[in-house]
């Protein structure tokens, strides 16, 4: 499992991430145009850390790892770091989100 993260092949990493932007695309949340704008940005931060995290995760040691239950052990790591970055990009996580904003916004 050496070139992949979470069990998932680089290949299936980029159309998972193409998928989560469609996703964001099509599924704007209710509110204002300037909400919509924020929570989208957030939620684009959220993938970028996420995909920050995963990268960082796949060079720990096998013996370093979180949790070591086999592919459902993997699949709740993945799923914590996956809540990791949602949580750190709704506390202002790098400042992507702002700068998103800052551009876009009129």
């Amino acid at each position: 499992m050496s070139d992949s993260v979470g069990g998932m092949n680089a290949a299936g990493s980029a159309n998972l991430a193409q998928l989560q932007l469609q996703n964001l695309r099509y599924n704007l949340p209710e509110g204002s145009e300037a909400d919509q704008l924020r929570q989208v940005a957030q939620d684009f931060e959220a993938l970028f850390m996420k995909k920050m995290l995963d990268s960082m995760r796949a060079t720990l040691n096998p013996e370093n790892r979180l949790v070591d239950t086999g592919m459902a052990g993997e699949f709740y790591e993945d799923m914590l770091y996956d809540e990791y970055a949602q949580v750190m990009a709704k506390t202002g996580g790098i400042g992507l989100a702002d700068m998103i904003v800052k551009q876009v916004a009129p």
